[in-house]
């Protein structure tokens, strides 16, 4: 078996049972696959129930770690069946679960204590903060984002107290994952849910914009076979390739090189690259949010390159595990037979060997049966191999066979059956909770990107005004006293802007921060401020809204994916926990990009709040619909929705939730008055608007 102390885990996809057999056979450490449910790419072919456990105990078979997806966002009524299939696979010796709600990895936690899971890349976990929140999850590793430069990758690895997995190979989302509405405002196929419909690889321009690019929210695949040794030196704890929708061929093919590059410790050589360029690419590849440079990223897929990345992988797998034997053969006793895999050991009797006439058996003749291992997961070297036999002794082929054949099988169920579990049965908890619930009000809050488009009134009619920390500046000393002002943190920043921005806010008596992350959440709470957990934490059912709740939020937004059924009903069941409620009014940020979409070459200063630049812009689709563009700070651009979420109508349903959250982005002081009538009389909207209502 492989010696890789000191070598990250190289984890590969499987979106069929083929793939599976093709990530074994090119040395995946660890392979990641889900089921037909709960998982965040439905689209794969995927695994039937029966076929999952026999997956998880072939990989575990082949000394391969199984890492189930059930990563996808969830409804209430979804939640009980998907911790029955946790148990069940948990059960059968499943080595992680990939988790991206929640509620559910609090579900996991309590009813499986000894589980393992990972925090999945839909959960923007981003800093070291992030790492820790999610510790208090129950989450042992944390997938961070596609978009992590190497400088970053090292400071997180080195701050964080779990492990830390990283993308190195295959498809890019142009969002940050986690951070993408697109699908589901585009066509209903939300990409939370697996059903993304992957609207980001058709045509987008930004006119008179310095660049003619048409595709501009298309990227090429990530590689980063280059940079394997650097990656290797981080102390990174896992290597994904991305790829569930892929074949198996591309899943043998791109795993193997990999595995070669990391058991070698070296970068890719011009010609594996080009190897990996056949296997699948977009125009190429890119390393651009690795190194820091972002210029050359886009990418869409030819037809020449369609046609060369049919590749086929091997019919059936040939690794193997060496193994010892010992045989025991004396006359007229049964033969014992010992095989062993590392730690693993067993012991079966077979046929008495009789007085030899003719030809005895030696060494060498019994190793040439016992080693015939076939479709089995093992090897056996003839130096691996110990025979005691006692005078000249003789066993039929069929005996030495028979032996062989049980004694393998018994080798592989222990092995198999070591990692299966049974739980114990379930208990009511009466653990009285923690600390008095306080008793919140419900409120209108609003969320500005710009201090100067805020009128008079505003002031009056919401409780809370979010502004950017840069805007939130810029207000005045009166202004930040009245607790009418509060902080909305950067959606994607680190770990020092977090307790900058807190800082200020301490300094300045301001009562409430919006938060986008999971750390921002903590980080609020603990520094006395009244926490909001915005829509771009994805609650989708109760129980996420309670762990959203544990982690410091006072009012919850849920996800504007929700129907509003779905809103009143969490809102009313947390009412005693918490406040959550819904985005009633505004244009939803669909896409977060880590690089600036409208900058040809993304040369810029950064300064995207100056004039002349994205404030604010749009790209067009290929139908001339026009989508803003905003600044999201450090060069980071946000995509917003260009029709309004309109709620005005329904007064008895906004009264229901415990926030109702307004989004004001390009509206100057008239629009902003005239939304706030519109609400406060129940009216329709203006004409000039195209809506989409709750």
């Amino acid at each position: 078996m492989r010696i890789k102390e000191k070598l990250p885990e190289l984890l590969a996809p499987a979106g069929s049972p083929e793939a599976l057999d093709a990530a074994i056979e090119a040395g995946a450490d660890a392979v990641y696959f889900g089921g037909e449910m709960f998982s965040n790419r439905m689209r794969a072919q995927n695994f039937t129930g029966m076929e999952l456990v026999r997956s998880i105990e072939k990989c575990a078979a082949y000394s391969v770690a199984s890492h189930i997806t059930l990563n996808t966002r969830l409804r209430d009524s979804e939640l009980s069946s998907a911790l029955k299939c946790a148990e069940e696979l948990y059960e059968a010796g499943a080595d992680a679960f990939i988790v991206a709600d929640a509620g559910f990895a609090r579900l996991i936690h309590e009813r499986m204590p000894q589980a393992v899971m990972h925090a999945s890349t839909q959960m923007t976990g981003i800093s070291a903060a992030d790492a820790a929140t999610l510790a208090r999850l129950g989450f042992s590793r944390m997938v961070c984002p596609r978009e992590i430069s190497r400088g970053e990758l090292s400071e997180l690895v080195r701050n964080s107290p779990i492990d830390i997995e990283m993308f190195i190979h295959g498809a890019h989302c142009v969002s940050v994952s986690g951070q993408c509405l697109m699908s589901w405002a585009m066509g209903g196929r939300s990409g939370n849910r697996g059903e993304c419909a992957q609207p980001c690889r058709l045509p987008y321009t930004a006119d008179g914009r310095g660049h003619s690019e048409k595709y501009l929210l298309s990227l090429k695949d990530m590689a980063l076979a280059v940079h394997i040794p650097e990656i290797i030196a981080s102390g990174v704890s896992s290597l994904k390739i991305e790829g569930r929708l892929k074949s198996p061929g591309y899943v043998y093919g791109v795993t193997r090189i990999y595995r070669r590059l990391l058991d070698e410790k070296r970068m890719a050589t011009p010609s594996e690259m080009h190897e990996l360029e056949e296997i699948f690419s977009r125009g190429g590849f890119t390393d651009g949010y690795f190194r820091g440079d972002m210029r050359g990223m886009n990418g869409i897929r030819s037809d020449v390159s369609k046609i060369a990345s049919v590749k086929s992988a091997p019919e059936r797998i040939s690794k193997k595990l060496k193994i010892k034997a010992s045989a025991y053969l004396r006359c007229g006793e049964n033969m014992r037979l010992t095989l062993s895999c590392g730690e693993f050991s067993v012991t079966c009797e077979g046929d008495a060997p009789q007085a030899a006439k003719n030809a005895p058996l030696d060494k060498s003749s019994v190793y040439k049966n016992l080693s015939k291992l076939g479709s089995t997961p093992y090897s056996l070297d003839f130096e691996d191999f110990h025979c005691d036999i006692s005078g000249d002794v003789f066993l039929s082929a069929s005996s030495l066979n028979d032996i062989r054949r049980r004694a393998a099988v018994e080798l592989e169920a222990l092995i198999v059956d070591s990692g299966k579990r049974t739980l114990p049965a379930r208990s009511i908890s009466t653990e009285a909770e923690n600390g008095e619930k306080k008793e919140l009000p419900h409120i209108r809050s609003a969320e500005f990107l710009k201090a100067e488009n805020i009128p008079e009134a505003a002031y009056s009619y919401f409780d809370v005004i979010f502004l950017p920390f840069s805007e939130l500046g810029k207000a005045n000393a009166d202004r930040l006293a009245s607790g009418l002002l509060g902080l909305s943190f950067s959606p994607y920043t680190n770990d020092s802007e977090t307790e900058k921005a807190l800082r200020f806010c301490t300094e300045r008596g301001i009562k409430f921060a919006l938060a986008h992350t999971v750390s921002q959440l903590t980080a609020a709470h603990g520094a006395g401020l009244s926490a909001v957990a915005s829509l771009r934490l994805n609650v989708m059912n109760t129980e996420s809204a309670k762990s959203i709740s544990m982690l410091g939020a006072d009012y919850v937004t849920l996800s504007p994916e929700l129907p509003q059924g779905a809103l009143r009903d969490i809102s009313t069941k947390t009412e005693n926990e918490l406040r959550a409620g819904a985005v009633v009014y505004g244009r939803l940020p669909l896409m977060l990009l880590k690089r600036c979409v409208l900058n040809a070459d993304s040369s810029c200063s950064h300064n995207c709040m100056s004039k002349g630049c994205i404030s604010p812009s749009f790209i067009k689709d290929r139908k001339g619909v026009k989508l803003p563009v905003y600044a999201a700070g450090g060069g980071m651009n946000a995509v917003f929705n260009p029709n309004v979420t309109w709620s005005a109508e329904s007064n008895s349903f906004r009264e229901a939730l415990g926030i109702a959250h307004f989004i004001f982005t390009s509206e100057d002081k008239s629009e902003v008055m005239k939304v706030i009538a519109s609400y406060e009389n129940g009216s329709t909207p203006p004409k000039n608007l195209t809506i989409k209502r709750l």
